[in-house]
C-alpha cells in the first residue's frame, strides 16, 4: 500500500544491480541517448557481470559491502520513509495476524459467541494497532503521498515559473502509471511463472491449466488491473492487497488536475479552494480516502510557504501566530494529537458488520459512531475511513512536530523499512499464502476442519508441535502465543529478504524505465 505514498523521497533510494547500474566506456557511448547507450551496455556484458548481477539481487542487504543506500535519502523528509515504512510493517502484521485469529478486528469487551466476549490484550486500545492497524496503515500511505508527491509542482507554483511547472506537470502524469503499475506487474508475473515451473502452491487462487494460458490470464487480469476507472474490486487477482494502487492512482492524477486546475490562481485562492474540496470530500461525500491526498498536499504547502519568504494572507494567521508563539502548549496539544491519532487508527472495522454492530458496545466509539456522516454508511466498508482520515492526519503532523518522535522514524531501523516498504506490500500476500500458511499449519493454527482450509496443507496439520523435540508450548495469550510468534518472526524474515529482491529487480527499475519512457516518447517525430 503501498507507495503508499509509494513515490520515492530521493532521486533513487533503490540500488542499481550491477548489470543494470553499468555504463558503458566514453568511447562507446556516442550521441546516440539512453535505449543505445543501453544496447551498447548489454553487448558488452560478460557472463561474469551477469551471475556478479544474480548474485546481488540475491545476495541480503545487510550481507553487502556497498551501503552508498543509506546516505541517498531527503533529509527533510526521512521521518516519512520511515513512516511508511513501518505502516507498510504493520499491514503486513494485521494479514499475518487476521488470518491465524478470528475477532480481533471487534473492539475490546465486543461479544463474539453466546457468553464469550472479546477480552484479549491484543485488541485494547492503542495495543491493537500493532496486531490490526492495517486499514489506518493505509490511510497514512495516501497522505504522504499527498505531502511528497506533489512537492516539486508547489514549488514551481511558489516561484511563479509557469512553463516549469507546465513540464513537471506533464512528466508527473506520464510517468506516475509506471512508477505505480510496473513493479506489480512484475511481481504478479514472476508468480504466474514460478507457479508453473516450480511445485510451488499457493492459497488465493487456482492455477490455469498451463503455463500460456496462465499468461493469457495474466494479460487480461491486468488490463483490468491498469483501468483505475473502474469500480468494485480494484485488485489484481494474482495479489489482493493491492487494491490500493488503483486508488494511489486516482488521487495522484486528482492532485495534478487539480493543481493544474488552480496554477493560474494566486496561492491564497489555491489553499482556500483545496480547504474546501477536503471539507466537501470528507463530509458531503464518502470520499475520506482522496481528502487524505489533499490533506497531505494542503500541509506540505503550508509547511513550505512557513519557511519561505512567500506572504500569503490566511484565514487561519491569528491561530497560526498564537500555534507558533505557544511552543509549550504546543507540544501538549501534538502529543494530545498523536494519542488521538493512535485511538482513532485502532476503529473497530470486521467485514460483514453494520455498524452499530461494531460500534455499539465499544468504549468510544459508541459515541462516535454518530459522527460519520451518512453517506459513508451505505456502502459495507466505506464507514472506516471517515475517523481514520483524521486518525491519519492527525498521526502525520504529530510525527512531522514532534521531534522525539520524528527522530525515531529516521532511525535505520525505519529507513530500511521505508526503503523497502513498497516491495513489502508487494510480497506479503504471496509469502502469507505460500509460506506462512504452512507454517500455520505446521504448528496447529490451521486444520483441515477450518472454514478457509487448503486441502493441499492437510498433511502438514501440527507436523512441528508433535515433535518430542519442538520446544514452543501450544496455547498462550490470543495473539500472542510462542507458535504464532515463531511463525510470524519466520514470515517477516522471509518477507524482508524478498522485498530486497523485488526493490532491486522491479521497484528502482520500474522508475527508471518510466522515465526513459517520457524521454523517449517526448523526443519521438
Amino acid at each position: 500500500m503501498h507507495e503508499a505514498g509509494y513515490d520515492k523521497m530521493t532521486v533513487d533510494q533503490g540500488v542499481d544491480l550491477g548489470l543494470l547500474g553499468q555504463r558503458p566506456a566514453p568511447h562507446q557511448r556516442g550521441n546516440g541517448g539512453v535505449l543505445e547507450n543501453t544496447i551498447a551496455t548489454i553487448r558488452s556484458l560478460t557472463l561474469r557481470d551477469v551471475l556478479q548481477a544474480v548474485l546481488y539481487a540475491l545476495t541480503p542487504e545487510i550481507l553487502q559491502r556497498s551501503k552508498s543506500h543509506s546516505h541517498r535519502r531527503n533529509e527533510s523528509t526521512a521521518y516519512l520513509d520511515g513512516l511508511r515504512g513501518v505502516a507498510a510493517l504493520v499491514v503486513c502484521m494485521h494479514h499475518i495476524t487476521i488470518y491465524a485469529h478470528k475477532g480481533l478486528e471487534l473492539c475490546y469487551g465486543h461479544p463474539i459467541f453466546f457468553g464469550e466476549w472479546n477480552n484479549k490484550f491484543a485488541v485494547l486500545p492503542f495495543v491493537r494497532n500493532i496486531f490490526t492497524g492495517g486499514h489506518y496503515s493505509v490511510m497514512l500511505f495516501f497522505i504522504i503521498s499527498g505531502y511528497v508527491v506533489p512537492r516539486r509542482l508547489i514549488i514551481y507554483l511558489h516561484a511563479g515559473r509557469n512553463a516549469d511547472f507546465i513540464e513537471a506537470v506533464n512528466s508527473a502524469m506520464f510517468r506516475r502509471p509506471g512508477r505505480l503499475f510496473f513493479p506489480c506487474m512484475g511481481v504478479t508475473l514472476t508468480l504466474a511463472i514460478l507457479w508453473h515451473v516450480t511445485p510451488l502452491t499457493y492459497a488465493f487462487r487456482e492455477l490455469e491449466s498451463s503455463i500460456f494460458t496462465e499468461l493469457w490470464a495474466w494479460i487480461i487480469d491486468n488490463g483490468s488491473f491498469v483501468y483505475f476507472f473502474r469500480t468494485g474490486m480494484l485488485f489484481s487477482t494474482y495479489n489482493f492487497t493491492t487494491w490500493t494502487i488503483p486508488v494511489e492512482m486516482r488521487g495522484s492524477m486528482f492532485m495534478f488536475c487539480w493543481l493544474f486546475a488552480f496554477h493560474q490562481c494566486t496561492t491564497r485562492v489555491r489553499i482556500l479552494a483545496t480547504a474546501m474540496l477536503i471539507f466537501s470530500l470528507e463530509y458531503l461525500t464518502d470520499g475520506g480516502i482522496y481528502a487524505a491526498f489533499f490533506a497531505g498536499m494542503l500541509t506540505a504547502e503550508l509547511d513550505m510557504l512557513a519557511e519561505s519568504d512567500h506572504q500569503v494572507s490566511l484565514p487561519w494567521d491569528g491561530i497560526a501566530n498564537w500555534w507558533r508563539r505557544n511552543r509549550a502548549i504546543r507540544q501538549v496539544i501534538l502529543h494530545a494529537f498523536l494519542v488521538a491519532g493512535l485511538f482513532l487508527g485502532g476503529q473497530p472495522s470486521e467485514d460483514g458488520h453494520t455498524v452499530p454492530e461494531l460500534m455499539d458496545q465499544c468504549f468510544g466509539w459508541s459515541h462516535l459512531q454518530h459522527m460519520i456522516p451518512a453517506q459513508y454508511k451505505k456502502k459495507d466498508i466505506a464507514f472506516r475511513w471517515f475517523w481514520l482520515f483524521w486518525a491519519a492526519w492527525m498521526t502525520m503532523i504529530a510525527v512531522k512536530e514532534i521531534r522525539w518522535l520524528r527522530r525515531l522514524f529516521e532511525t535505520n531501523i525505519a529507513q530500511y523499512l521505508g526503503r523497502h516498504s513498497f516491495a513489502l506490500y508487494l510480497v506479503h500476500a504471496q509469502v502469507i499464502g505460500s509460506f506462512t500458511i504452512r507454517l500455520y499449519y505446521l504448528t496447529g493454527f490451521k486444520s483441515p476442519a477450518d472454514f478457509d482450509s487448503v486441502k493441499y496443507h492437510e498433511h502438514l496439520y501440527k507436523g512441528l508441535i508433535n515433535k518430542p523435540w519442538w520446544p514452543l508450548p501450544e496455547g498462550g495469550p490470543y495473539g500472542l502465543e510462542p507458535n504464532f510468534l515463531f511463525c510470524v518472526v519466520l514470515s517477516l524474515m522471509v518477507m524482508f529478504y524478498f522485498a530486497e529482491i523485488v526493490t532491486k529487480l522491479y521497484d528502482a527499475p520500474g522508475n527508471r524505465l518510466s522515465n526513459w519512457l517520457y524521454k523517449k516518447v517526448r523526443s519521438m517525430k
